[in-house]
């Protein structure tokens, strides 16, 4: 009996250790994408840009998905090279922060490898292991070194 409320405690402790690590990185990812809105529509930092910033872009009212949509509507950015790549990886690190932040925990599919997470309006299943961990790492990566946020990727990276 002892043995299975270490493991439910083990699994407990792993998903809140992968929420806290990508909530907090797709935080960091938000803000760099609010910061390359930011020199899309003022290049150089001044009062008005430093306006548009604090009380436009970076307010609850502008939500990661407000920011991500922007993003989409821009023609300048849809141009560009890596645009669908770059589209493609903001709604997975969205989408799974999402999850992470609203989803229930399926303890009876859960085990100390792959936790099992499930929304309570869907029914969805998420499965989280090292793989996704992994996958949303390569995500934040390339969000990162795009958005130009090179010494925040040398700091969590070493690159």
């Amino acid at each position: 009996m002892q043995e299975g409320k270490t493991d439910k405690r083990i699994i407990r402790k792993k998903l809140n250790l992968f929420r806290g690590k990508i909530i907090s990185d797709a935080t960091v990812i938000e803000s760099a994408l609010g910061w390359r809105l930011r020199t899309y529509f003022f290049p150089k930092t001044n009062r008005q840009a430093t306006i548009f910033y604090w009380n436009i872009i970076n307010t609850p009212y502008f939500s990661f998905d407000r920011k991500i949509s922007l993003y989409e509507k821009i023609p300048y950015f849809k141009k560009l090279k890596r645009y669908s790549r770059v589209k493609n990886s903001l709604r997975f690190v969205q989408r799974l922060r999402n999850a992470l932040a609203h989803w229930e925990l399926d303890e009876k599919k859960s085990n100390e490898n792959e936790i099992v997470i499930r929304s309570l309006v869907t029914l969805r299943e998420l499965k989280i292991d090292d793989k996704l961990l992994k996958k949303f790492k390569e995500h934040e990566k390339f969000l990162l070194k795009v958005f130009g946020w090179k010494e925040t990727l040398r700091e969590k990276y070493v690159v």
